[in-house]
């Protein structure tokens, strides 16, 4: 079976132009488009509106599981377009070209900072006590604190003048 193209370039989908639903082809501009338009803030409905489609088809052709919202799928759009800019880098050290190692060298130590601070602050959580065994361990700081009193008062009531 042959497939059409479009003047764009994009496949034309089986039932074009008869009655029924036509069916959204995704593609790579799209995809591109959209996860532009996600970083820029753009919510999912716009999006959809401005692609010519609506929002449950743009989830469903675009989102791996169909459910995102709007932060989730801003989230993945960046984390997707640095993964892509850290290859194209990585791309042009192996190259050999000097800026593109500089900047990896910075990002790398910027990443090895940032995972010693979250282990350093990374403290073993301490085991909570039950609210009896705390208010038993305040009742014994008092009495400490007070036999400490009393026997400091102790003293000086001994003391010759």
């Amino acid at each position: 079976m042959a497939v059409n193209f479009d003047l764009l370039g994009d496949p034309i989908p089986d039932g074009r132009g008869k009655a029924g639903r036509t069916g959204h082809v995704p593609t790579k501009e799209n995809a591109s488009k959209i996860r532009v338009l996600l970083l820029a803030g753009m919510a999912v409905g716009d999006i959809a509106k401005h692609l010519g489609i609506s929002a449950p088809t743009l989830r469903k052709h675009y989102f791996h599981s169909g459910k995102v919202n709007a932060r989730l799928a801003q989230k993945m759009a960046l984390s997707e377009t640095r993964a892509r800019n850290m290859i194209r880098l990585q791309e042009q050290a192996d190259k050999g070209n000097v800026a593109a190692i500089k900047e990896m060298n910075r990002i790398t130590d910027k990443i090895e900072r940032e995972i010693i601070e979250h282990e350093m602050a990374d403290d073993p959580k301490q085991e909570s006590i039950g609210v009896k065994a705390q208010r038993a361990l305040d009742a014994n700081s008092a009495e400490d604190d007070l036999s400490a009193e009393l026997d400091k008062e102790a003293s000086r009531a001994f003391r010759p003048h």
